[in-house]
């Protein structure tokens, strides 16, 4: 079967993505999916949005204001089909840690400042995604995203269980949060469990057995039901309770000064890495499911639209919620359409049904969310990946250890930097290859790896070595090693002919020419000839401009591995080869 043609788009439909895939929705397939999905996500978002506004130091009214411009701002603009965004306990927590200490306990400077830092996170997302600076994503490598989601997905579920228990842990790490719940044993409140576990048991029961229902939309409709009949509040059950409503109110906050702006403008860039990370992260992993791809500048533009939408609103920072997308991806979600019914959900509530989730149990909104990430918390990735390259369980662990250990913010710099140093490391140590040749049926040579081919033989006297990647300040001693070490190891007879095959060689710095350049000229007074063959592109500008071909001499350049053998075998290689190139 052939490749699909990568469809060509204008400039408008890459930039605004609504406007390529709104004419192609299929109204008569899809919808109905969309629309369960609004409704399952904006079950969880309205009391959600609710809960985090208190976490982010802000009145509950502020929550719901906060959701409807983001989702529709992440909707137009947004590259992933299935991800949701709105407020969320990760940004909200930092929100509050970056605006309590700037305003002094003056509530109505606290609202300014957590509105503001929306603003700006929404400006500086905006700016780097038209930057096109979306490749900082790919310093996360794979493997380390994979652990940085699980921790996540573990934390989130963690963070919920106080619901379910009918308790307030005192925070911290997944670890001391299970200690403080372990701590109030005596204050578990029985007919609150009783209500989540009945509730998460009937989740997976409905997904098992009816896959094609929204469990949690079945699931909180039962709960309020059964509240109302046995009047849980009145048992102690905790309740979402009273919900004022609160229309967004679009406008520029006031400005309270570029002394304190300064700080708020810093942690609006602490913001933009864990929201981008977090959110990339859970729209990669969806997009990869359902064999797509999301694109990492048009991310960022996407998450400034929403929360600059949030901020003008009079809300706080949003991202890529991990819970609402998987629950939406589970209700059988299509497209961003999801978002924009959620969105409009979430307004009408507003207007007129807030007083539907005030019998709600929190115990069975703990029990959604936990179900809703459960199937994110696969360890079996960490076998997969330890059966295929040891190193990257390693990276995967390590970034799963420091979520889970010591928080979102730290778990994503320890991402980062493991990635840059198995970058790095990778680079330093470049899996270089001395080659064998193999006659193919044609009568033709072909020169393979010798570790890889053990029938691939090497030529009396001559070393074949294949740098793999350019030659960069990273790895230019470990090139020069390699080669003297393959060098060293020909005594019967002794190796007289060096072959660099520069072929996988994109480029060249300048320590890579000078390590090139030392090597040569070390090999030459121990009558060792130097030639390179397949010398091209950037690698071979730098290796002209820094005299390496002058020092070789332009008659060792070779355009094939095979033409340096038939060169050798008619005598023309030795180290007074000079002239133009063969090529």
């Amino acid at each position: 079967m052939a490749l699909k043609p990568v469809e060509q788009k204008s400039a408008l439909e890459r930039f605004v993505p609504i406007v390529d895939w709104l004419p192609k929705y299929r109204w008569g397939k899809w919808l109905r999916f969309d629309v369960i999905a609004a409704l399952t996500v904006w079950a969880l978002l309205v009391p959600e949005a609710m809960a985090y506004a208190g976490i982010a130091g802000v009145p509950p009214e502020i929550g719901l204001v906060t959701a409807p411009l983001a989702l529709v701002g992440y909707a137009i603009f947004g590259s992933s089909k299935q991800l949701f965004v709105g407020p969320s306990s990760t940004v909200a927590i930092i929100s509050a840690s970056i605006v309590a200490p700037l305003a002094g306990g003056d509530g109505d400077l606290y609202l300014i400042l957590t509105v503001w830092l929306a603003v700006f996170t929404g400006v500086l997302f905006i700016g780097l995604g038209l930057a096109r600076l979306g490749w900082i994503a790919h310093f996360m490598a794979s493997s380390v995203l994979s652990g940085f989601m699980v921790g996540l997905a573990v934390v989130i579920a963690v963070g919920q269980l106080d619901k379910i228990l009918g308790i307030e842990s005192e925070g911290g790490n997944v670890f001391e949060e299970f200690a403080s719940m372990l701590s109030q044993f005596s204050d578990w409140d029985w007919p609150t469990i009783a209500v989540g576990v009945v509730g998460l048991a009937l989740l997976f029961i409905l997904e098992d057995k009816m896959p094609r229902l929204p469990g949690a939309l079945i699931v909180m409709l039962l709960a309020i039901g059964a509240s109302v009949a046995f009047s849980f509040d009145e048992m102690g059950i905790h309740v979402v309770g009273d919900i004022p409503a609160q229309l967004p109110n679009l406008s520029i906050p006031e400005w309270p000064g570029w002394d304190i702006m300064s700080d708020i403008v810093v942690g609006a860039l602490a913001v933009v890495i864990v929201a981008f990370a977090e959110s990339f992260a859970a729209a990669k992993n969806y997009a990869s499911e359902f064999g797509y791809k999301v694109d990492a500048d048009q991310e960022m533009i996407a998450l400034g639209a929403a929360n600059l939408g949030a901020g003008l609103s009079g809300g706080f920072v949003v991202d890529g919620s991990l819970s609402k997308t998987a629950a939406g991806v589970g209700a059988g979600q299509k497209t961003q359409m999801a978002s924009l019914f959620a969105a409009a959900l979430t307004l009408l509530t507003i207007v007129a049904l807030t007083w539907l989730f005030e019998p709600l149990p929190e115990a069975v909104l703990g029990a959604i969310v936990v179900h809703a990430v459960w199937k994110l918390i696969g360890f079996q990735v960490f076998r997969k990946l330890w059966s295929i390259r040891i190193i990257d369980f390693w990276l995967a662990a390590v970034a799963f250890i420091g979520v889970i250990l010591l928080g979102i913010l730290p778990g994503i710099i320890i991402g980062i930097v493991l990635s840059l140093l198995a970058l790095i490391y990778r680079a330093s140590f470049p899996e270089g290859a001395e080659l064998g040749r193999i006659k193919d049926d044609d009568g033709t040579y072909e020169y393979v790896s010798i570790d890889g081919s053990p029938d691939a033989h090497t030529l009396p006297g001559v070393v074949v070595y294949r740098q793999t990647g350019s030659l960069i300040f990273a790895n230019a001693d470990a090139f020069s090693d390699s080669a003297l070490e393959l060098l060293r190891k020909r005594t019967d007879p002794p190796a007289t002919l060096l072959v660099i095959d520069c072929e996988q060689m994109a480029d060249m710095d300048v320590t890579g020419a000078e390590a090139m350049l030392s090597l040569t000229k070390e090999l030459q007074s121990a009558d060792v000839t130097v030639v390179l063959a397949r010398l091209h592109g950037e690698a071979r500008v730098t290796a002209t401009n820094a005299g390496v071909i002058d020092r070789i001499g332009s008659g060792n350049v070779y355009p094939t591995i095979n033409s340096v053998i038939d060169a050798l075998r008619e005598g023309k290689i030795g180290p007074e080869a000079s002239g133009e190139t063969s090529e």
